[in-house]
């Protein structure tokens, strides 16, 4: 699948080949290695190591959660709060700062509500267009709004392909 970026003069090519039967591979060639090519090198790691680490409160206790166990994050009056599968954690960040950080398979389900599309085991959509998705190891579950609903369907297909 070849891909073209335009990163201000110079195309960049991106190019993913599918090899079922080798193991998998990341190569980058460069002219050179800069910040940028660092910068790639550092985002590949944290993708194929589960991502960073979140810091998060629970209580007086200071928690650092990898994105793999987030199953949700939501504002609730003035905080954000992020579910795992057993447990609730103050974060210190608003929601859009988790948003832009928080790998691709974090979409908005509702204004004040962020879902892991890679732990949802099942959606359900009302005949009134509100859905709901349950998740992987937990009873939670969270409404995405109808405005967000496809956005959350199409990158549950996009990432789990």
């Amino acid at each position: 699948m070849p891909y073209n970026a335009d990163t201000g003069g110079e195309r960049v090519k991106l190019t993913i080949e599918i090899d079922k039967e080798g193991p998998e591979q990341v190569i980058i060639r460069t002219h050179a290695v800069d910040d940028r090519v660092r910068r790639l090198q550092e985002a590949v790691d944290r993708v194929l190591s589960g991502g960073a680490e979140l810091a998060v409160r629970k209580g007086e206790q200071e928690c650092f959660l990898t994105c793999d166990e987030l199953l949700f994050a939501e504002t609730s009056g003035d905080r954000v709060w992020v579910h795992t599968a057993r447990d609730v954690y103050a974060c210190p960040m608003r929601l859009y700062e988790l948003e832009q950080l928080l790998p691709r398979s974090f979409v908005r389900a509702s204004k004040s509500c962020l879902v892991n599309t890679a732990r949802i085991r099942s959606l359900t959509r009302s005949p009134t267009g509100v859905g709901e998705a349950a998740f992987r190891s937990s009873d939670k579950t969270v409404f995405i709004s109808r405005m967000y609903f496809k956005l959350v369907r199409e990158t549950i297909e996009e990432t789990r392909l």
